[in-house]
């Protein structure tokens, strides 16, 4: 009786510390994120809930057209938040330097993250991300292009994403971060708590907006238009983006 009764918890405590790889493979089953990806996603979720009580105003898209998240960026762990809001994997565009190391590079390849330079216009990473954009990936790409630690709301920004989409043929999804924790240090946010809320916008037809132009002037203006809805979300209705410098996006990617 007593050999029963070993067995018995024995097989209890193997399921219990199973369960999250079950809750895994559930998971995967219900989901379009392959097996790897939701292992990282559980984790990110309880981050998310438990250490920075995060809170979500508005909900991503569902279906399958592709679009293209933009967001305020002031953390390493702001991609843990915007991945919260859809239940699609998002798919991310980092400077391949960071993407180098072993370990690092090799969850960057399981999350099928879209590495590219840093200087200028990489435009095989650009094709890529509108290829992935057209066929109905959910993108998500900082107008900034860097970490915010100033004082300003956003930084000087660049109109990237929104060629993305305009070529891409998917809409805008304008995102606010708030009170998330910000510093120069990569892993701080990661031990930081923090009551962090994510406001997500109404999609932008970015295609009517332009009427399919993606010269510069158009660019510009369209961009002006995509990122103060970010401000909006803010409650900043009179916020007004800056542009950064003279050489952005020159030529585009056909």
């Amino acid at each position: 009786m007593e050999g029963n009764e070993s067995l018995l918890v024995d097989m209890v405590l193997v399921f219990a510390a199973s369960s999250p790889l079950w809750l895994a493979i559930g998971f995967t089953l219900r989901s379009p994120m392959n097996f790897f990806q939701v292992v990282l996603w559980i984790p990110a979720a309880m981050f998310t809930a438990f250490l920075w009580r995060g809170r979500l105003y508005g909900r991503i898209p569902e279906q399958s057209q592709g679009g293209v998240l933009i967001s305020n960026h002031r953390s390493s762990a702001d991609p843990f938040f915007m991945q919260m809001a859809s239940y699609r994997p998002i798919g991310w565009m980092i400077a391949r330097e960071f993407a180098s190391g072993l370990l690092i590079g090799r969850i960057m390849d399981v999350l099928d993250v879209i590495k590219a330079g840093r200087r200028g216009v990489d435009t095989a990473a650009t094709k890529r991300v509108i290829r992935e954009a057209k066929a109905g990936r959910l993108i998500c790409m900082f107008p900034e292009g860097r970490l915010n630690t100033t004082s300003q709301f956003m930084q000087a920004c660049r109109p990237g994403a929104i060629m993305v989409a305009i070529k891409a043929g998917v809409p805008i999804i304008p995102c606010y971060l708030q009170n998330i924790p910000f510093s120069n240090e990569i892993f701080q946010p990661f031990y930081t708590p923090a009551k962090v809320s994510l406001y997500v916008g109404d999609p932008i037809d970015v295609v009517a907006l332009s009427e399919g132009k993606t010269d510069k002037p158009t660019l510009q203006r369209v961009s002006i238009h995509c990122i103060a809805e970010i401000g909006k979300l803010a409650g900043l209705k009179d916020w007004k983006p800056e542009m950064a410098g003279k050489t952005w996006l020159e030529k585009t990617p056909d």
